[in-house]
């Protein structure tokens, strides 16, 4: 997984990149400024973001907002005021506050965030596979409902589809399809 790491500071990179090396493998790319996040965030996916800056400053706030609508899990470290900050906690941005900054504190927020994207992986994962499985119904129950309208009944469409998928060795899916086209051609 891609890390992005922006900080103008070597001692929050230093710490980040030790933290992150006990979460797992990552590929770290720091960014020192707003420029390069930017460019960074527009050549590659980054599964985690950490943000040393000033909360205050729009630009910074802008960048882990995108970060976050992009579904990145990111820490922000605030440093000077803490100005703006309600509006990254809403946005689901883990936010280091309190001075000063521990290895622990900022351990703890690394390990939240990777938990949310790890969770949202998963929740991505079976998103899919209900889709897969929507779409598989629909075409089931339409080739269903064309044997229907040949005079079976729809438990007897059933058991035709999966008569023909077991004798055939094909998915009920493919047979369904089958039936379907042949349906089309007529």
């Amino acid at each position: 997984m891609n890390a992005l790491i922006l900080s103008s500071s070597d001692k929050i990179y230093a710490a980040a990149t030790e933290l992150l090396r006990l979460c797992g493998n990552f590929r770290t790319a720091r960014a020192e400024n707003i420029t390069q996040a930017r460019i960074l965030t527009g050549q590659r996916t980054f599964g985690i973001a950490i943000i040393n800056a000033d909360s205050s400053e729009s630009g910074y706030r802008d960048i882990a907002l995108r970060l976050a609508e992009n579904c990145v899990s990111t820490v922000f470290i605030p440093k000077g005021a803490d100005d703006g900050l309600t509006e990254l906690y809403d946005s689901g941005i883990f936010v280091v506050a309190g001075k000063p900054i521990t290895k622990a504190g900022l351990y703890v927020a690394i390990r939240g965030a990777l938990g949310v994207s790890y969770r949202y992986e998963k929740l991505l994962e079976e998103n899919a596979r209900l889709k897969e499985k929507l779409e598989t119904l629909k075409i089931t129950s339409r080739a269903k409902c064309i044997l229907v309208q040949s005079g079976m009944t729809e438990e007897e469409a059933h058991r035709e589809i999966e008569r023909i998928a077991m004798t055939t060795r094909r998915s009920a899916l493919d047979v369904a399809r089958q039936i379907i086209d042949s349906e089309g051609t007529k």
